[in-house]
């Protein structure tokens, strides 16, 4: 599989040379996040979840992560500038359709809810953010942490896609 990349002056040059009897597909590139703040936030999320499980609240990492992602991340927001999301007949599942959706508002008829972006289409302030929030959550229950000159050092390294 080819794979080109550029900005779009860049592309347009080299979309000329690509075969025409041939169907290709462009989506905006997203560099790589360093794993070791993915790692990180997923270890402070299953710990967070275990101690609730532990405490007789039922709860999966998913669904931590979903919780956690819900109350500290980031809303999605198209290229206008509007917040996504929906408004569907009272009772519908809307976490079926869009697992990272909260319901703000209902009336007789309608549920609304607003959307939030997904972890790993968090660029590095927002996962930045994130983190912080799972991080005050454990502190909370005593799961220990990271202290503030290695979580900079992480970060650092996220941003630089290490």
């Amino acid at each position: 599989m080819e794979t080109i990349t550029g900005t779009p002056q860049e592309l347009s040059i080299q979309l000329k040379n690509l075969k025409q009897d041939k169907i290709y597909e462009l989506k905006l590139y997203y560099p790589a996040r360093g794993t070791q703040a993915n790692r990180y936030f997923h270890k402070l999320v299953n710990e967070l979840a275990r101690y609730n499980r532990s405490t007789g609240y039922a709860i999966s990492n998913e669904e931590m992560k979903i919780n956690m992602n819900l109350a500290y991340g980031t809303l999605a927001i198209d290229d206008f500038g509007t917040v996504q999301g929906a408004k569907v007949p009272h009772g519908t599942n809307m976490k079926k359709w869009y697992e990272y959706s909260k319901k703000y508002k209902q009336d007789d008829e309608f549920d609304y809810y607003i959307f939030y972006k997904r972890t790993h289409e968090l660029d590095s302030k927002e996962f930045y953010q994130l983190i912080k929030g799972v991080e005050a959550e454990c502190k909370e229950v005593g799961i220990k942490t990271l202290d503030d000159i290695e979580f900079e050092r992480m970060m650092k390294a996220y941003e630089r896609g290490e």
